[in-house]
């Protein structure tokens, strides 16, 4: 199997850039691909990239999820875009998992346990602790919330998904990225990948930044999802490092988030940290305020803009309901007018991995791995780390690359974190979840650490396992 020559370009819908892409050759054949869990933000999306690159026509999509609205919902729309494209892609839908995951080549993951109520509990114990939460999926006190709970559930998935196909891959979409992604790498000899755009948005920003292609990009990148940093920038094969501050002074190109609708963030955090570390990280403004104790302070906060970002408390609230899909959604699978944004392309690249994957045909990109290559020199083996790698099939190879110091200190201690946060899942471990809140930037009084965690596991008992409590 083979790429055409040819390159394609998505027609770009207003104010976003047209993304090109190039087209397959051939067919992958007929591969089950499973999703688990219906999201309305990316399952949608992956079927909409198979289509504009092509080879995916034999392909059957299983959509999976525990609640029966979700479900119908994805299924139908998936079943009105695959017949608007005149597509012979079949669609399933099942509310039982073991009929699911029989027969799938690959399982894409995309799933909220306890969902926005449990992900509020957690708010509202960081902000009885004193705990400033911004975003709350990556790191910091309500992440931990969400890998106790989370953590056992996609372990017990990847274990499922070995006895019943041990040939499948995993691609996960479901935060906390590096430590779901790490725990299923780990506890199972299933592949298991994540997925974010965050890093692969720099390639676009940089192109817009010194006015060039994006193909006339390269960089070398390492870290931890959400920040992943740019030691080493390439315009045209000329290295422009030391250019990168000065450039993004000069220029009026801002960070896009193209995921819901196109979302523009300046690049003030990312300037600043550039200045302290002298390279460039992934994400901005408030995700990047997740890994740093600088910037939920009161001064961090106005300097950033970030108090609107803040979460807020609502004392008397009712129970958070499910999240309801957006109604462009409903309109598109069940009104009478077409599916609308059928010419964009996503850059979470679940299409080409699952190309590579199905074909054997390598492909190169920023993913979330196991560090067993020693993609980043000196970090340990075990951790998921954020990094350039090929994938060929279901193997996956990279350039050793070693991160400059201070983000090696960085890094190693996010993912030592990452580390105390799985053995506290796995284990029920307060001891390790003790440890991996006097790590986080986030606390900063050591007596504020075991009512913190306690508020927390009591917030979210319905959650999580008995074992807590024993």
């Amino acid at each position: 199997m083979v790429k055409e020559a040819i390159v394609g370009k998505t027609a770009a819908a207003p104010g976003t850039v047209a993304e090109e892409y190039t087209l397959n050759k051939g067919s992958c054949g007929r591969k089950k691909i499973t999703f688990v869990g219906a999201s309305s933000l990316f399952v949608h999306k992956v079927l909409r990239d198979m289509l504009l690159v092509g080879g995916f026509n034999d392909v059957e999509l299983c959509v999976f999820d525990l609640r029966k609205e979700p479900m119908t919902l994805v299924a139908d729309l998936l079943e009105k875009i695959a017949r608007q494209k005149k597509s012979n892609i079949t669609v399933t839908r099942t509310m039982d998992r073991t009929t699911a995951l029989k027969g799938a080549d690959a399982v894409i993951l995309s799933i909220t346990t306890g969902g926005a109520e449990a992900d509020f509990r957690s708010f509202e114990a960081c902000s009885r602790n004193g705990v400033v939460t911004m975003i709350g999926d990556t790191l910091g006190p309500a992440a931990l919330a969400r890998n106790l709970r989370t953590v056992p559930i996609v372990v017990e998935l990847a274990r499922e998904i070995e006895r019943i196909n041990p040939k499948a891959v995993i691609l996960n979409f479901t935060n906390p990225m590096s430590v779901l992604t790490g725990a299923m790498a780990r506890f199972s000899n299933i592949p298991a990948w994540g997925l974010c755009h965050s890093a692969d948005e720099l390639f676009s920003y940089f192109s817009r930044v010194f006015k060039v292609n994006k193909r006339e990009v390269a960089m070398e990148v390492g870290g931890v999802n959400h920040q992943c940093f740019v030691s080493k920038l390439m315009i045209k094969g000329k290295d422009r490092t030391k250019d990168i501050l000065q450039a993004t002074l000069e220029s009026e190109a801002k960070l896009e988030d193209n995921l819901l609708d196109t979302h523009r963030e300046e690049v003030v955090v990312q300037q600043d940290l550039f200045r302290a570390l002298g390279s460039w990280p992934s994400c901005g403004e408030s995700h990047a305020a997740e890994f740093y104790k600088y910037m939920d302070t009161e001064r961090g906060m106005t300097r950033y803009g970030l108090h609107g970002d803040r979460k807020r408390v609502k004392p008397g609230r009712e129970p958070i309901p499910w999240r309801q899909p957006a109604p462009i959604l409903l309109e598109w699978a069940y009104g009478p007018e077409p599916v609308g944004d059928l010419h964009l392309l996503t850059t979470e690249h679940a299409h080409e991995l699952l190309w590579s994957v199905f074909t054997g045909e390598p492909f190169s990109r920023i993913l979330n791995v196991l560090n067993t290559g020693e993609y980043l020199k000196g970090i340990p083996k075990t951790a998921c780390v954020e990094a350039m790698v090929t994938v060929v099939g279901s193997k996956v190879t990279g350039q050793q690359i070693q991160l400059p110091p201070a983000i090696q200190s960085l890094v190693h201690q996010w993912t030592s974190i990452h580390e105390l946060s799985i053995q506290a899942a796995m284990n029920c471990d307060r001891d390790a979840a003790r440890q991996a809140l006097f790590l986080d930037p986030h606390v900063r009084e050591l007596d504020d650490i075991a009512p913190l965690l306690d508020d927390i596991l009591n917030a979210t008992k319905q959650w999580l396992s008995p074992k807590w409590f024993a």
